[in-house]
This record gives C-alpha cells, sequence and structure tokens, in this order.
C-alpha cells in the first residue's frame, strides 16, 4: 500500500513534468514574424510648371517641363504685364484689344474664355506706365477671389470677375500693387515723395502706410512678395542700368541677384525656389530682351537659363498640378 506522503511527492513530480514538457512545447513553436514596415510616406514632386510672358506684344504660355510654347492672344491688340493666379488656371493682363482702349483682361491658361474686367473709358494703363522698368501689373489675393490694380495712381480692388470695384487708397502715386500672402498687407511703388519710386505698404485692416525703402539715386521697380511672405523681390534701376533685388518683408537687407547687362521684370517661381525675370543678356555682350530663370538665391546667375531666344518680357510663373510620387522600395 503505498502511503500518503509518497503519492504527494509523485503527485508533485508529475505536475513538474507538465510544466516541464509545457515549457518544451512553448519552446519550441515559431516567433511570430515581425509587423511589416509602415508604409513609405508620400513625397510631394513640385512640377515645374509654366511661364506666361509677352512675345512681339502678346500672351505666349512656356511649359517648363516640354518647352512647348503656346499663344494665347493675338491680332491687332497689345498686351502688357501678364500675372498668373494662385491656382496656375489663370492669367490677367493689360489689353487694348476693345476699342484701343487698356483695361485689364483675364483668360485662362489654355487661352479659352478671354473676359474683360475693367472697362474704363480712358486708358487705365497710361502710357508713362507703359512700361518694363516698373512693370504696372495687376495682382492677385491668395485664394484668387479678389485682383487689386492701380488707375492713375490710386489702388483699386475688385473680385475676380471685375465686379464691386472700391478704391484701397487714393492720392499717392502708387504702381505696381501686391498682396502679401496673408492679404492683410498690400506693397506698390511711388514716387508721391520723392524724384524716384520707393517701396511702400499699405495695412489693409486700418489703411496705415509705410514707407520701405529710402532711395534717393535709385528707383525701385516690379515688387512682389515671396509665396512664404519673407522676401520682397524687386528691381533697382537709373540710368541705363537694372539690377535685381531681394530684401526682407520690411524693405531692408536689399541682396542683389543679377549681375549683368540688365535685369528687370522679376517674378519668385516654382514655390519661391526660383526666379523668373528678362535680361538683355546674361554675359558682358548686350543680346535682344529674353526670359530667363535661375535659382532664387542668386548663386551661379552667370548661369541662368534662357527660356527664349527671340525675345520676351514681363514673365510670370504659374504653378502646375502637385503629383505625388511614393519611394521605390528598397531591392526593387
Amino acid at each position: 500500500m503505498i502511503s500518503t506522503g509518497k503519492i504527494g511527492r509523485l503527485a508533485l513530480l508529475g505536475m513538474m513534468l507538465v510544466v516541464f514538457a509545457l515549457g518544451i512545447s512553448v519552446g519550441c513553436k515559431k516567433k511570430a514574424p515581425p509587423p511589416p514596415p509602415p508604409p513609405p510616406t508620400p513625397t510631394p514632386v513640385i512640377p515645374p510648371g509654366s511661364v506666361v510672358m509677352i512675345q512681339r506684344g502678346h500672351l505666349v504660355r512656356v511649359d517648363l517641363e516640354s518647352s512647348q510654347t503656346t499663344p494665347l492672344t493675338g491680332g491687332k491688340s497689345t498686351e502688357w504685364f501678364p500675372v498668373c493666379s494662385p491656382t496656375g488656371d489663370q492669367v490677367i493682363y493689360w489689353s487694348n484689344a476693345e476699342g484701343g482702349i487698356y483695361n485689364l483682361w483675364r483668360i485662362n491658361l489654355d487661352g479659352s474664355q478671354r473676359t474683360q474686367l475693367t472697362f474704363d473709358e480712358t486708358n487705365s494703363l497710361r502710357t508713362g506706365d507703359q512700361n518694363l522698368l516698373v512693370n504696372a501689373a495687376a495682382s492677385w489675393s491668395k485664394d484668387g477671389k479678389k485682383i487689386i490694380y492701380t488707375v492713375e495712381g490710386n489702388i483699386w480692388e475688385m473680385d475676380s470677375d471685375g465686379y464691386n470695384p472700391e478704391t484701397l487708397l487714393n492720392g499717392h502715386s502708387a504702381l505696381c500693387p501686391g498682396f502679401s500672402p496673408d492679404d492683410k498687407t498690400v506693397i506698390f511703388i511711388s514716387n508721391f515723395e520723392d524724384s524716384v519710386f520707393n517701396l511702400w505698404a499699405l495695412t489693409l485692416s486700418d489703411k496705415t502706410l509705410k514707407k520701405l525703402t529710402n532711395y534717393t539715386d535709385w528707383s525701385v521697380g516690379s515688387p512682389s512678395f515671396s509665396m512664404d511672405g519673407h522676401k520682397i523681390l524687386f528691381s533697382l534701376y537709373r540710368s541705363n542700368i537694372t539690377q535685381v533685388y531681394t530684401a526682407d518683408q520690411d524693405g531692408q537687407n536689399p541682396v542683389n541677384l543679377t549681375n549683368n547687362n540688365r535685369s528687370l521684370c522679376p517674378r519668385f517661381a516654382q514655390n519661391d525656389r526660383k526666379i523668373v525675370f528678362c535680361s538683355y543678356g546674361m554675359g558682358d555682350e548686350e543680346t535682344d530682351l529674353n526670359v530667363y530663370i535661375m535659382n532664387a538665391n542668386g548663386l551661379d546667375a552667370n548661369t541662368a537659363k534662357a527660356l527664349t531666344t527671340d525675345g520676351g518680357t514681363s514673365p510670370s510663373w504659374a504653378p502646375a498640378r502637385i503629383l505625388t510620387i511614393l519611394p521605390t522600395p528598397v531591392g526593387k
């Protein structure tokens, strides 16, 4: 007969064997595979976009990726100072297509839906303002819903369809108005207090004015904000010299980006990474006025790429649709 003590020891031994067997069983199981890596983060790729410019008095669009050129206007009219919309689908510009009187017009980038926006009976773009040095262009708001422009030195604002015009500033000899990216400020040039054009800022909330530059022997032309609002791009000119500059948003710390035969009408392009402008050549020998593109930091300005060889002025960049490309997986 087996004693109670032996039975207890046998039960304990049996339990230990069961635990040991379970341990071996668990240890022999295959480890679970690691979780798959997260999908790669899409990388936004900014297409080159297009540049709209003036060639032989008419609007022309150049696709920067294919270099294909598409005429947008023609006939007996003359166009000036195109500015592309923030979405890259429309252009505003000055034209005398109706009765020989200069008014603001709008057209799609494919050349369709040409629409007159203002209907002044005398030239809104005065003869003296038909000048590439000042580049008296209009400007879009960031959301594309508003347009600002000047008539006889006064700044006007209207809806992008031409309706609801109203005066923002009277009697200040203003030209070349441009919205800041937050649409709270308008920069413009004026010779109201000086014999030359200087850069000014108008705060829209309270209509206060601030003079940003104080040049006495140079004139500011063609000012516009960078997309991030940190820089202002413009030209400085006098006599037979005109070059491209950037400055801080308050007009301070100007930096010369070009140093060639004469460069003017600058605009930021490709999300502030590039600038487009027109120039009489990038070397020592003067050529016809053509359109160029170069890095916005001004480095290697002598390697600026010519977008035209048969003439071109007052370029404006139009963004293209942003693509999304996934990185190629490792090993494939």
